[in-house]
């Protein structure tokens, strides 16, 4: 008993619309994607590409639904969709390249901003060092010109040469003056430092 080609038709036809919806629903979740969000983080609008592509596939779906209405008969029918077949497995593939070339362009930026979040703290970390350094040897310098007014019962005053140790950061020298006592002369230190940074006291 031979097969009914009717019955054949229709197998053909479901197996087609099936494989369709399976194309069209790949297709759909590899365009769910979406591309970084911005530095304000906005919703980033869907890429030229990615727009197209979803285009095309609404346009797969219009056309299978439009086929299915017709009354032209199942081997048309048939026909149509195999057409379509084609199409949508295109459209998948196409869809598949624009994801993964999304996923390395998206790959590409965390690494860019993991560098950028390196170098900054590279930078804190450096620029807290400074600061450290600095407010040590303002604080010696301060403490030695106290010590030595305290001594010689005179006074302290900031003063130049001003050394700078980064931005922003700066370690000022400090000026000890005695007045005249008596018989004795006024007397004027200065309290800095050396190339090396180490604290210098220099009689002026």
């Amino acid at each position: 008993m031979g097969a009914d080609p009717h019955s054949d038709l229709v197998c053909d036809i479901a197996e087609l619309t099936v494989s369709i919806d399976r194309a069209a629903t790949a297709t759909e979740i590899a365009l769910s994607a979406h591309p970084p969000r911005s530095v304000d983080d906005d919703p980033p609008s869907p890429p030229a590409q990615q727009k197209e592509l979803r285009r095309q596939l609404a346009a797969l779906r219009e056309r299978v639904a439009v086929a299915q209405a017709r009354s032209e008969g199942p081997r048309a029918l048939r026909a149509e969709l195999a057409t379509l077949l084609f199409f949508a497995r295109t459209l998948q593939a196409d869809a598949g390249h624009w994801r993964s070339a999304l996923e390395q362009s998206n790959e590409e930026l965390e690494r860019r901003g993991a560098a950028a979040r390196q170098e900054r703290e590279r930078l804190t970390a450096e620029r807290e060092t400074l600061v450290r350094r600095r407010d040590a040897l303002q604080s010696r310098i301060l403490q030695t010109a106290a010590r030595m007014a305290q001594q010689h019962y005179g006074e302290c005053r900031r003063t130049i040469p001003v050394f700078t140790l980064g931005d922003g950061l700066t370690v000022c020298s400090v000026s000890v003056s005695c007045p005249r006592r008596g018989l004795r002369f006024p007397k004027q230190w200065l309290v800095t430092l050396s190339r090396s940074h180490d604290v210098l006291v220099r009689r002026e």
